[in-house]
C-alpha cells in the first residue's frame, strides 16, 4: 500500500533567487559561511556578518533579519567582549572601572571571540529568514529519509511558535475572566500558575491529536511514499552544491594549517 504524504502548505516563496534556492543548497551556503567564521580569525568572522546582511537583503528579509540580530547577536557579542575585556588577567591595562581592569590581552580575546560569534550567529540567522521549513522536510523525505526523522525536526522548529500562540490565547481568555496579567512582576508571577496549567493540558491534547491526524496520513505504514508536492533541483544547483562542498574542505585544511603553522 502506498501512503501519501501531506505536506503541509508552504508559505509563498519570495521573489529572490535566493529565497527559491534548493533548501540543501541553501544549507550548504549557510553551512560554508559558518564553517569559514568557525575556523579562521575575527576579521573572517565580521565578514561572515557583512555577508549574511547583504544576502538577507537581496532575499528581501534584511528588515527582519535586522530586527533579531541586533537584539540577540549584537547583545551577546557585547557582552562576551565586556566580560572578556574586564576579566581576564593580563599585564597591560587600558582602562580602570572601580575595581575592574580592562586589560589588552582580555580586549584582544574578547574581540576574536566576539568576531567569531558574530560570524556563526549572523549565517545561522540568516538560514532561519531564508529557509521553508517544509520545503527542507520535503527535500529530505525525497531523498529517502525517514519520515520520523523529518517529523521530528518540522515539529520541534514549529513547538516555540504553537506554544507563543497558545499562551496568547490562554492570557486573553484569563484577561477576559478577571485575572491581571499586565502590571508588575509580582502581579504577572502571580498569574503564572493560572496560565501554565491550562498550556500544559492543551499541549497534551495537541499531542493526541497530532498523533491521529499522523495515523489517518499513513504516517506508519512501511513502503514507497508519494507527494502531492514536489521540489526542482536543478543541475546547476547540484553542481553548486558539489563545488561548496569542495570549498568546505578548502576551508578546514586552511583552518587547520592555520592553527598549526
Amino acid at each position: 500500500m502506498t501512503s501519501v504524504t501531506m505536506a503541509p502548505e508552504a508559505p509563498a516563496a519570495a521573489g529572490s533567487r535566493l529565497a527559491r534556492l534548493h533548501p540543501l543548497t541553501q544549507l550548504g551556503i549557510v553551512g560554508l559561511l559558518a564553517l569559514a567564521a568557525l575556523l579562521f580569525e575575527w576579521p573572517v568572522g565580521v565578514a561572515v556578518a557583512v555577508v549574511s546582511f547583504v544576502l538577507a537583503a537581496a532575499a528581501g528579509r534584511a528588515a527582519a533579519f535586522f530586527r533579531v540580530w541586533w537584539k540577540t547577536i549584537l547583545v551577546l557579542c557585547l557582552i562576551i567582549l565586556v566580560l572578556q575585556t574586564f576579566f581576564i588577567p593580563g599585564e597591560t591595562v587600558v582602562a580602570e572601572l572601580g575595581p575592574l581592569r580592562a586589560t589588552q590581552e582580555g580586549l584582544d580575546k574578547g574581540i576574536g571571540f566576539a568576531g567569531r560569534v558574530a560570524g556563526i550567529g549572523s549565517a545561522v540567522l540568516l538560514l532561519t529568514v531564508i529557509l521553508d521549513v517544509h520545503r527542507l522536510v520535503l527535500a529530505l523525505e525525497q531523498r529517502g529519509v525517514n519520515p520520523r526523522v523529518t517529523y521530528v525536526i518540522l515539529a520541534t522548529v514549529n513547538i516555540i511558535p504553537e506554544m507563543r500562540k497558545r499562551m496568547t490565547v490562554i492570557m486573553d481568555a484569563q484577561r477576559s475572566r478577571g485575572i491581571e496579567t499586565d502590571a508588575d512582576v509580582w502581579v504577572r508571577a502571580r498569574a503564572f500558575i493560572p496560565t501554565i496549567g491550562p498550556l500544559i493540558l492543551t499541549s497534551i491534547v495537541s499531542v493526541e491529536e497530532k498523533a491521529l491526524t499522523l495515523e489517518s496520513r499513513g504516517f506508519s505504514i512501511r513502503g514507497p511514499r508519494t507527494s502531492l508536492e514536489s521540489l526542482d533541483d536543478p543541475a546547476g544547483e547540484r553542481a553548486l552544491r558539489k563545488a561548496l562542498i569542495v570549498i568546505a574542505v578548502l576551508v578546514v585544511v586552511g583552518g587547520v594549517l592555520q592553527w598549526v603553522l
